[in-house]
């Protein structure tokens, strides 16, 4: 019996061979079609995360971007007052856009909806090691060191209503401002009530100089590099998603 099997094994041998490489075949096309089927998957996840990246940093980009004109008119305005201060010269209308301009302050908001969503999934979704470094590196580092110098920038601005109180107007949104070369900021001008009290205030024009130190170092240490860390973070998502496409 088994000499007969023997011999039907020993005339058939290629057909069994045959069988198991169609069997091997068909598990490896399986394991590979399932594997670009996850592929395809993790690819189009990621390409939704990047676009969500994408969509947050460039309203990011933008909010930089009005805080650093807003700080800039605030530096030029300080300046302006400043030089009337140190020349003694007369009030004129046009310097009420520049009182109000002083009293600009920001808070970064930073949009961290998408990085906080990914750091309770999976991060490693951006397959790109570098862009995902920066990515995150944008909102655990620098994100967070802005919003600390932001609340010097605050606490002059506290200070300073310290001097509303006693010598200025309220805010007035209504009153067209004379200033021809900066314009009003949206929450008002403000007129002074006693402005030569005011020009003679040694810590009024003492706090007037901190300020602008402060927003200088806030504008070149952090606003500007952050501007041109999230332009170029943004045309790196755009090369990626389109690498992905």
């Amino acid at each position: 019996m088994l000499k007969i099997i023997f011999n039907h094994v020993k005339s058939e041998w290629y057909k069994y061979i045959i069988e198991i490489i169609v069997v091997m075949l068909g598990i490896l096309i399986a394991f590979n079609l399932e594997q670009w089927r996850d592929t395809r998957s993790n690819k189009k996840r990621e390409i939704e995360v990047l676009k969500e990246f994408k969509g947050a940093l460039a309203a990011d980009l933008m909010e930089m971007q009005n805080n650093i004109s807003m700080h800039e008119y605030s530096i030029l305005s300080s300046r302006m007052i400043l030089q009337v201060i140190q020349d003694n010269l007369p009030y004129h209308d046009s310097l009420d856009a520049c009182f109000a301009h002083t009293h600009a302050f920001t808070t970064f908001s930073g949009r961290v909806g998408p990085i906080e969503q990914l750091k309770n999934t999976n991060l490693a979704i951006v397959s790109n090691d570098v862009l995902r470094l920066e990515i995150i590196s944008m909102y655990d580092e620098a994100y967070p060191r802005i919003r600390l110098v932001e609340l010097a920038i605050k606490r002059d601005y506290e200070q300073l209503r310290d001097f509303d109180r006693l010598y200025f107007d309220a805010y007035d949104v209504d009153r067209v401002s004379t200033n021809k070369s900066i314009p009003p900021p949206f929450w008002g001008i403000m007129r002074p009530l006693r402005f030569t009290e005011l020009k003679t205030n040694p810590e009024y024009a003492a706090l007037l100089r901190a300020r602008i130190s402060n927003q200088v170092g806030l504008l070149r240490g952090h606003y500007k590099p952050t501007e041109n860390a999230l332009s170029n973070l943004l045309n790196q998502i755009d090369q990626e998603i389109e690498k992905l496409e």
